[in-house]
């Protein structure tokens, strides 16, 4: 099991819809685009 730091730090960020970039927690609107469509990065593996 990683550490809880760790986990946070790769978890705890929101994904520009538009073009995929990473951003801050915080962030209203995307770093690179500009567009204001995020999402939380999904904490749960995807599939079965």
């Amino acid at each position: 099991m990683p550490f809880a730091e760790a986990v946070a730090r790769r978890l705890n960020k929101k994904i520009c819809m538009h073009c995929g970039a990473t951003n801050a927690p915080k962030a209203e609107r995307c770093r690179k685009c500009r567009t204001q469509n995020l999402r939380v990065k999904a904490k749960e593996p995807r599939g079965t």
